[in-house]
Formats: C-alpha cells, structure tokens, sequence
C-alpha cells in the first residue's frame, strides 16, 4: 500500500514539473533572440502577445537581413508608464546602448507605434523617415494586422539601409492638394488685382493727362536728384544682402538616437 502511495505522489510530482516547464517554454516562446555571425543580434519580445507563434517566426526570419548593418529589435507592451517615445528610447539603450540600430514598438497602452534607431542607423533612418515609415504602417495596426505592421515597418528600414527610397502615398496626396490650393490662391489674386487695375484706369482724369498738370515739378524733382546717392545706396543694399547671406552653414550634428511613430 505504501508503495502505491510513493508511485502515485510521483507521479504527481512529475506531472506537476513537466506542467511547469510547458508553462515557462510558452513564456519564453514571446522572446527569440538571433546573435549573426558580426555579433548583431535580432530580438523579439512580444510581451503583448499580438503575434501567433508563427508569426514571430516569420518576423523573425525576415529581420535577420538587417543584421548586415547592425542591431533590429521588436518589441510590444500592454501597459507603460511613460510615453512610446521615452520607452522604446529607454528600451533600446538596456538592449545594445548607443551601437547602431533600430528597435520597433507597438505600445497598445498608449496605442502607439514607435521607432528608435541610434548609432549609424540614425543618420538614414532621421525622425522624418520614421515618422514616414510610421504613417506608411499604422493602418496595419488600426487594423489588428499587427504582423503586417511589423514585417512592413522593418522592410522599409531595409529598403532605406540599401539606399532606396520609400513611397509616401499620403505625403504625395497632401503635396497635390496644397499645390491645388495655391494654385487658386494664385488665380484669384490674379483676377483681384486685374479688376483693381482696370478700375484704375477709368479713374484717371484724362483731361489732366493732356495738359501735363505737375508734369513740370515732377522733371525737375528727377533732375535734382544726385546719381551719387542712389549708387551709394545700392552699394550698401548689396553689402548688407551678402552679409545676411553669410554664416548659414556649419553647425548640424549634434548627436543621439532618431525617434518616430504615429498613433492608431
């Protein structure tokens, strides 16, 4: 009876242990971590659980490309403290401090997608273009696509690392429409100033014109003005052009990370 016992109890304690260890290889099923052969790494750490395992398989490969120009880290949060820009910059400094790379958030807390690139990478992708990535990828998210978020956003940094350029389809349709806005802007000052002239016109006194009234006091205004005067104007107009000019360049640099996102 006693040995029943002990058979029973271990096997419950066997089966208590293997639940535990499926518990913790799930948990960590949410971080996959790649070091390449140039000690850039590859880190995923979905701790929202947006992405079905696959997924991050799928992600996973496809970010390994840009460990041929440095460090790529994707990473999701439920709840944050601070903003998505203060996190994903805090976050990316635990990760690989100041080398060069790029860490993508979707924060679902402040419903945020964020980027952070330092080191080299942020001299390519700028605040402008990962404010550009970011709007090209945040319907994704509105979405629910957060796979498609993900795996779109770390292509365009691909694409920009390469040397490409990436298409702003929003960017363009506001360019169109504020050209079609100064361009009627235009044709109505246009025609404003066409009514202006032509009412003018029929305001002119036409028999003062004839008889050349002040005609006199105005020739002589012109001959008594010295031609000194108006060379020595234009000289200090010049100078003072070509001053104003100068000392516009230098500066630039300045150091840090770049930082982008937009809000779904």
């Amino acid at each position: 009876m006693g040995n029943k016992k002990r058979t029973v109890s271990i096997i419950l304690i066997t089966l208590m242990l293997a639940s535990v260890s499926a518990i913790s290889a799930f948990a960590d099923e949410a971080i996959i971590k790649y070091t390449a052969d140039n000690d850039n790494m590859v880190i995923i750490d979905d701790s929202a659980e947006l992405l079905s395992e696959e997924e991050r398989k799928n992600l996973f490969e496809n970010m390994k490309a840009i460990t041929e120009y440095g460090h790529a880290a994707f990473v999701t949060i439920n709840y944050n403290e601070n903003s998505a820009k203060t996190y994903a910059n805090n976050r990316y400094a635990e990760l690989f401090g100041e080398q060069s790379g790029t860490l993508f958030l979707i924060d679902m807390d402040n419903r945020m997608i964020q980027f952070y690139s330092d080191g080299s990478f942020a001299r390519t992708i700028t605040d402008a273009k990962s404010n550009e990535i970011a709007t090209n990828t945040y319907k994704y998210a509105s979405d629910k696509d957060y796979f498609g978020c993900a795996n779109e956003a770390f292509s365009q940094v691909l694409i920009l690392l390469k040397g490409g350029k990436i298409i702003t389809p929003m960017k363009h349709v506001t360019n169109a429409l504020m050209a079609a806005c100064i361009g009627l802007l235009l044709n109505f000052l246009i025609v404003a100033l066409s009514r202006m002239r032509t009412v003018s016109i029929k305001k002119i006194d036409h028999q003062l014109v004839i008889q050349g009234v002040n005609l006199r006091e105005r020739t002589e205004f012109i001959k008594n003005v010295n031609p000194k005067m108006i060379s020595r104007t234009r000289t200090r107009h010049s100078d003072d052009s070509d001053s104003s000019s100068g000392g516009g360049g230098g500066g630039g640099g300045g150091g840090g990370g770049s930082s982008g996102g937009h809000s779904f």
